[in-house]
């Protein structure tokens, strides 16, 4: 929702004439003055570039293309539309990539797991193991209070 309303928004800045504040400052250029040393503050127009690139608009063209008002309507509800389907396609791959490491180390050859030498539980990893062993000695060892023998 954020990336198609930014996009319309910018479509109607780019229709506006140009004596309107919005497309002053859109596309506006600092005359005089310095900015600060470091990173530069990020602007509304580089949220802007990082989206049309993610949407796979031309950069350079898209205020020629949000000119025509229909045109631009169907162009950004296509490119955010592919761009939520890729976006959940890839997502969709990464949760099928980690499913299948974590099913192949489970059933890994009985070298990749670590047992805990207290209670014999099997960990995955060492670090797995040396963290488990750290809770298993804390729940071993009781408090003075309550050590009966």
């Amino acid at each position: 929702m954020l990336l198609t309303a930014q996009l319309r928004w910018a479509g109607h800045v780019s229709r506006m004439e140009d004596h309107r504040l919005p497309k002053i400052t859109l596309y506006g250029e600092l005359s005089s003055g310095h900015r600060n040393r470091g990173a530069p503050k990020k602007r509304y127009k580089d949220s802007l570039r990082k989206s049309l690139g993610v949407c796979h608009i031309d950069c350079s063209q898209w205020s020629a293309l949000a000119a025509d008002r229909a045109a631009w309507r169907y162009t950004v509800h296509q490119a955010v539309s592919s761009f939520e389907a890729s976006r959940k396609e890839d997502l969709r791959e990464k949760r099928r990539r980690s499913k299948i490491r974590a099913a192949s180390a489970a059933t890994s050859e009985p070298g990749r797991t670590f047992d805990c030498s207290h209670c014999g539980r099997a960990c995955l990893s060492r670090i797995g193991l040396v963290s488990h062993q750290r809770a298993c000695n804390r729940r071993g060892q009781l408090p003075p209070l309550f050590n009966l023998r």
